[in-house]
């Protein structure tokens, strides 16, 4: 099982960030089901009872709620020869987002052995919504620069635990348990 933990979208967000789609040509859009926000990649779990030690680690965290307020629009160019870059919208990182995130690393990394992401991995808060090759740059660049639509920040009341399951037509993310958050 491949998991990952990370943040369900509100629908007013899952809507604004799907009337992005179609903005620019040759993009992979991806679809609007599967967008999400990674807190914290943790990788192939192959024995059961580390699934086990992985909720009891995510069930002990205590944690204020955060609320996320899109953020522009950008590209993670991939380390890899010939890959296309990542296209996605960001999220504004506030307080109570970094301390989830730091809360669930070091939760995992305690409870079970190569507990994925490590410590020093920069952390920038996104939701990616599509791959593409390389287009015309000053056309990417002035459609990053505009695209992101406004809408109020939505304060995020649980985490989730999914898993990861690939399919040839693209990924799919099934939430296997929520872990609500606490004021």
């Amino acid at each position: 099982m491949r998991l990952f933990v990370g943040l369900e979208l509100p629908p007013t967000l899952l809507h604004a960030i799907g009337e992005l789609r179609g903005g620019l040509p040759d993009i992979a859009w991806l679809p609007p089901e599967t967008y999400h926000l990674t807190l914290h990649f943790i990788g192939e779990v192959t024995h059961p009872h580390l699934l086990e030690e992985i909720h009891h680690a995510l069930s002990a965290i205590r944690a204020t709620p955060p609320v996320l307020r899109l953020d522009g629009t950008g590209l993670f160019t991939p380390t890899r020869p010939n890959a296309p870059d990542t296209l996605w919208v960001g999220c504004a990182p506030d307080d109570a987002l970094l301390t989830l995130r730091e809360k669930i690393r070091k939760g995992l990394n305690r409870a079970i052995p190569a507990g994925g992401e490590r410590n020093g991995r920069h952390f920038t808060p996104h939701v990616t919504i599509g791959r593409m090759e390389r287009p015309d740059q000053a056309r990417r660049q002035r459609w990053l620069a505009t695209a992101l639509p406004t809408t109020e920040a939505r304060t995020i009341g649980h985490f989730t635990l999914f898993q990861s399951i690939r399919h040839a037509d693209g990924p799919f993310y099934e939430p296997l348990e929520h872990y609500p958050l606490h004021f």
